[in-house]
């Protein structure tokens, strides 16, 4: 039997529920050119998966859409190199004249390349030894010079706060937010896993893109929806699950919409397993210890790359959930002195083993905070 769950992939289509305030929010938004938007929240919260669909909503509504993962592009030549070819390729109008990149693109140079299938394609690399902020602004605007004042376009940057990586002293994000600040025609979402990084470019006013798109701070979904979306996956397949039980599994899990399709997923499979047609309590304890256990390498793996606060404070946290750490907290778990917490705090934040929710921390992922308790 076909698993009606999906965690490897985006969930679109009917995998995916909830968002749809925000999906037809944006649509409108981005039809009509009024805004930039910067999508943040935790890991696993559907980021992603409400961009891919609000991307086929706007591709079926006529706007073309360029979406540009920079995780992938670690370099500034990469990102140069890769932005140009697929905004080109995207947007570039059928009757094109090839001559004209040469007025677009001086930093640039063309690559033909022959497909397996003999299709060619086009490709760019940088001509020079460094790409500097000019050559960087002369791709920027390439959606915009393309489209040259028709039509509509939006481009997509997904783990955006990577590009601080790719010049020093925040010099990608002065030319970018110069650059796209006179484009009429083109709209951009930012996106990224590292949301408290990817919130501070765009709320600190110290930073370039300050106030330069609207802020979209996506949760968790209504509680009874992801437990109606639990009921009817199995329902799709043939299979049942009771409504306590499929409440049962998205409480187990924290109502985080990755989770809830992984320990679906694997609470499918035991059922089916068993050749039986509806799921019980049981089951969602024996996926959760299923799905727990096979982690387990990597969670030890992770440890190993965490200082001796940081390890005490992902144990602290995993046992009992704090808004704050005062004395009394500190002593019950030996975590020391209030700025060797802090710091370690500081840096589980930052790399997303911490979540800030509802005023207290608490650990990202429930598979990681079992492993943590059975310490």
């Amino acid at each position: 039997m076909a698993n009606p769950f999906n965690y490897l992939q985006f969930a679109t289509g009917d995998q995916f529920y909830d968002r749809r305030e925000v999906r037809k929010d944006l649509f409108s938004r981005f039809l009509s050119g009024q805004s930039n938007v910067v999508l943040y929240g935790p890991r696993r919260y559907g980021k992603s998966s409400l961009v891919a669909e609000l991307v086929g909503d706007l591709e079926k509504a006529g706007i073309p859409c360029v979406t540009l993962d920079v995780v992938k592009v670690p370099s500034i030549d990469m990102f140069v190199s890769a932005y140009a070819t697929k905004v080109y390729r995207r947007l570039a109008p059928v009757k094109f004249e090839f001559r004209k990149l040469g007025m677009f693109l001086k930093s640039l140079r063309p690559k033909m390349s022959l497909g397996p299938t003999g299709e060619t394609g086009l490709s760019f690399e940088p001509s020079g030894a460094t790409v500097g902020p000019e050559a960087l602004t002369e791709v920027l605007d390439l959606p915009q010079k393309l489209l040259s004042g028709k039509g509509r376009a939006v481009v997509v940057f997904d783990e955006f706060q990577e590009v601080k990586d790719l010049l020093p002293n925040d010099g990608f994000e002065r030319v970018m937010r110069s650059a796209i600040q006179s484009h009429r025609n083109v709209s951009y979402i930012f996106l990224g896993s590292r949301y408290h990084m990817l919130r501070r470019m765009f709320t600190d006013h110290n930073r370039p893109f300050y106030k330069s798109a609207l802020t979209v701070a996506l949760g968790k979904p209504p509680f009874e929806e992801s437990v109606g979306f639990v009921e009817t996956r199995f329902r799709s397949a043939g299979f049942d699950i009771p409504r306590d039980v499929a409440a049962r599994l998205v409480a187990k899990i924290e109502n985080i919409p990755y989770f809830v399709q992984q320990l679906g997923f694997e609470t499918f499979r035991l059922v089916d397993e068993d050749n039986r047609k509806v799921a019980a309590g049981d089951d969602v304890e024996r996926a959760f210890g299923r799905l727990s256990g096979l982690n387990r390498d990597l969670y030890e793996q992770q440890m190993l790359a965490f200082s001796a606060a940081q390890k005490k404070l992902l144990i602290a946290l995993a046992n009992e959930p704090a808004a704050e750490f005062g004395a009394a907290y500190r002593a019950r778990h030996s975590l020391g002195l209030p700025s060797t917490v802090n710091s370690a705090k500081a840096k589980l934040v930052e790399n997303g083993f911490i979540e800030l929710l509802d005023g207290k921390c608490v650990l990202a992922a429930p598979f990681f905070a079992d492993f943590l308790r059975r310490v």
